[in-house]
């Protein structure tokens, strides 16, 4: 009887999908809910929305599918796939520059935690045919206003190579802010993008 009483109510609840398809979306919130999942999920996207990676995420996302330069001009000629690339292309003698940039933000406005942090982006990124640059001065009200350029030389400058050197720039942007959140659960990166990059007074010919 158990077993017929239960075939039956999901018959009806069945009938109930075919007839009303939006229901289905229903149950499955209602679910969703009940088991938690939906407040887990929620969590996990409030915290990665707080670090900024959900809009860098989608922002890469639409870079990486992005296959030509457009040129732009401030103070000096730059080529960059979109407005909210990460990462800007110099000509440079026959080769090219990758440039990219990022503040460290810190939520609890610890001066030892900028300063481990910038130390060790310092180290992790210095060397080779990278150069990394750090600009950085405290205000009266505790917030410390920094910028740091990392430029990747590359050559010669061939339009393939762009696009790989673009992702290879998105990589180093990602292990920045591995570095920075391995630091403190209060710091992380603000990724610079499109003309905010060469804005800053730092870019290195």
């Amino acid at each position: 009887m158990a077993l017929w009483s239960s075939l039956l109510k999901w018959m009806i609840v069945g009938a109930v999908f075919v007839m009303f398809p939006w229901t289905m979306l229903v149950a499955v919130l209602y679910l969703a809910v009940k088991s938690g999942v939906l407040t887990r999920t929620l969590n996990l996207m409030r915290g990665l929305w707080k670090r900024g990676m959900v809009l860098d995420r989608m922002n890469d996302w639409r870079v990486r599918r992005c296959k030509s330069l457009d040129k732009e001009s401030f103070e000096l000629d730059y080529y960059l796939p979109s407005g909210a690339s990460p990462y800007i292309i110099m000509l440079n003698g026959a080769g090219f520059l990758c440039i990219s940039s990022f503040s460290i933000v810190e939520r609890s406005k610890s001066p030892e935690t900028y300063r481990k942090a910038v130390s060790e982006i310092l180290k992790t990124f210095g060397g080779g045919a990278r150069t990394i640059s750090f600009v950085g001065t405290a205000t009266d009200n505790g917030d410390f206003l920094n910028s740091l350029q990392i430029v990747s030389r590359h050559g010669p400058a061939i339009d393939a190579k762009f696009e790989r050197a673009g992702i290879k720039q998105m990589e180093l942007l990602e292990i920045a802010r591995e570095v920075v959140n391995a630091i403190s659960p209060t710091a992380s990166i603000r990724i610079h993008r499109g003309k905010e990059i060469i804005r800053n007074p730092m870019v290195i010919q």
